[in-house]
């Protein structure tokens, strides 16, 4: 997997860590309604998704972790690298459905599909 692919890939799982903790732990912080758009009376009802959401979300960022450190320093390369590609068409794909599922999510949405889909077409075109 090239330099870049792998850089944008590592950025991508530093921020699905910090958006998972900030959704098992502050979902309810009203200073986040924006990014989540969840009312102080709705905290009780979504509190199982949020948390699970933010688990899913770190748990895809260990995978990236976990890939780019089997390419470079476990030389295991293809395994790494399917292990990378697999999380980030997944959360391409998951940003794409946000996005279908709730417009008002857009920017959310776009950032939770543009970095790793920059991954998978720099791993395309320069690998």
């Amino acid at each position: 997997m090239n330099v870049i692919s792998q850089v944008i890939a590592g950025l991508t799982a530093l921020a699905l860590i910090g958006i998972g903790v900030l959704e098992i732990f502050f979902h309810s912080d009203r200073r986040f309604y924006r990014l989540f758009l969840i009312e102080p009376h709705d905290v009780p009802a979504v509190r199982m998704w949020a948390m699970n959401i933010g688990a899913y979300n770190i748990t895809f960022a260990l995978g990236m972790l976990l890939g780019l450190w089997l390419i470079d320093g476990a030389d295991a390369a293809v395994a790494g690298t399917a292990i990378v590609i697999f999380c980030c068409v997944a959360q391409f794909l998951l940003g794409i459905w946000l996005w279908a599922t709730e417009k008002r999510l857009w920017l959310s949405a776009i950032g939770q599909a543009l970095f790793p889909g920059l991954v998978v077409a720099f791993w395309l075109l320069l690998d």
